[in-house]
């Protein structure tokens, strides 16, 4: 019998979080889930935690790369071993709360929506709150997005049969920003949850923490994935910029 949901794990030297991750999933009020964990070849423990899991809960499907791949051609290979209806993606650093999924289903059900996003808490390594909160707006399209990036990957709740067989771009970092554009310019419905109902954990020397990579490959995609104009391009990066500040702040600063 087929899940109601495929929840997609790329993991790589995960081995001091993907334990949390994964128990986040097994915690949810849904039952009916698949999780799908793809180690792209670590070199720690995080095979071993994940056959562990696996070894505990049949859900749990395990499957190795032969060759390290990456993140994105990782979340395209579990694309194509998804058997539930919707498809959610979780980092192996991240949590989700023990409802996430019965909120967005029931979302994704009411509004007909392709992707449903919810709001997120903000974490150290320690599992502590660093920043405050991000909220994300009820309505969510591709302009918005150009403006401020409301989706990602550990929020997002996929109807497998509306992303029919579009996959993750592997040209440029950024993948997953590219990937929530590509598929709102080709006329998916994203709405979003103002609860938080994840948290994103902030990690020390991640591709995310290097601010001058990052702006560069958040360019690449304006210019090469999305083909905007150099004077659209040069607009969105002011709000990617802007946005970017203030999503940062300390938890407990307001100015």
């Amino acid at each position: 019998m087929e899940p109601a949901v495929s929840v997609v794990m790329a993991a790589y030297n995960a081995e001091k979080y993907i334990g949390q991750a994964i128990s986040s999933v097994v915690a949810q009020s849904v039952k009916d889930w698949e999780l799908i964990v793809i180690d792209d070849c670590s070199t720690d423990r995080t095979p071993m935690i994940i056959e562990n899991a696996a070894g505990k809960d049949d859900r749990i499907r395990f499957y190795k790369n032969e060759k390290n791949i990456g993140a994105a051609r990782t979340r395209n290979r579990a694309f194509e071993l998804c058997r539930g209806r919707y498809i959610a993606l979780l980092d192996s650093d991240d949590l989700w709360s023990p409802d996430k999924l019965e909120k967005q289903i029931a979302c994704a059900m009411q509004t007909g929506a392709d992707i449903v996003s919810c709001s997120y808490a903000m974490i150290d390594e320690k599992g502590d709150k660093k920043c405050n909160d991000f909220i994300v707006p009820k309505e969510i399209d591709f302009d918005a997005m150009l403006k401020r990036s409301t989706i990602s990957c550990s929020t997002a709740l996929l109807n497998r049969a509306s992303i029919e067989d579009r996959k993750f771009p592997t040209e440029h970092y950024h993948e997953d920003y590219a990937y929530w554009m590509l598929l709102l310019m080709n006329g998916a419905k994203a709405v979003g949850i103002p609860e938080v109902l994840a948290s994103y954990r902030l990690v020390e020397g991640s591709r995310a923490s290097n601010k001058f990579r990052s702006a560069m490959n958040r360019w690449h995609v304006y210019r090469d994935q999305l083909k905007l104009s150099f004077f659209h391009s040069s607009r969105a990066m002011i709000g990617y910029m802007y946005w970017g500040v203030r999503k940062y702040k300390r938890k407990g600063d307001n100015k």
